[in-house]
């Protein structure tokens, strides 16, 4: 008889990394350096970046992910965080990349924008931001603590950037939990100006 905790583990460590930094990471011309993973979970990310030559601060509050992450990153040039990043000190131009997949729309609105200010002022010239947040059709849309955009509104963040990709994604989505939602994601691949 299987173990559903166990069985849950297993997949959660198992997950591959996020295919938006999969697909993108190889065209953004980043050739080592140190880069920010938010809301690291189970690693997959930190994992990928460091066996592609990226030194990583992988920031997680929950303990557990950071347990997956310091697991699954073992011997590799990841520093796993326990911490909330949002009071995470940002060092000015300190990373060439950071990556946000599925941790700022579970921050408030107001948060989530303040953080990415800052995430903007740390990235070195040329630096890149590989991130999602979701939309307003997405299945929790009605959660007060989480924070959700409109498309037109995101893209005024990112202006004077260099962006190149921002797009929608609206449809069944998977949770690692095995249950699937209507998820409404925006996904953004940005380079900030080299000078």
């Amino acid at each position: 008889m299987s173990d559903p905790i166990a069985d849950l583990k297993q997949r959660i460590l198992q997950r591959p990394a996020a295919r938006l930094l999969t697909d993108w990471f190889p065209r953004l011309d980043i050739h080592g350096g140190i880069a920010l993973d938010l809301g690291c979970g189970s690693g997959a990310e930190a994992e990928y970046l460091a066996k592609n030559g990226m030194m990583v601060d992988a920031i997680d509050k929950s303990q557990a992910a950071i347990a997956y992450t310091t697991e699954r990153c073992q011997g590799l040039t990841v520093d796993a965080i326990q911490g909330d990043f949002r009071e995470f000190e940002l060092r000015p131009g300190y990373y060439t990349l950071a990556v946000a997949i599925n941790s700022l729309p579970f921050l408030k609105k107001e948060e989530c924008q303040s953080l990415l200010e800052r995430i903007k002022v740390a990235l070195k010239p040329g630096g890149a931001v590989v991130l999602s947040v979701y939309g307003l059709e997405h299945a929790w849309a009605n959660r007060k603590d989480m924070s959700f955009w409109m498309l037109e509104e995101f893209k005024l963040l990112w202006s004077g950037w260099e962006v190149l990709a921002m797009n929608e994604y609206k449809g069944p989505w998977p949770l690692v939990s095995g249950e699937e939602i209507f998820q409404h994601r925006i996904h953004l691949v940005a380079k900030r100006p080299a000078a």
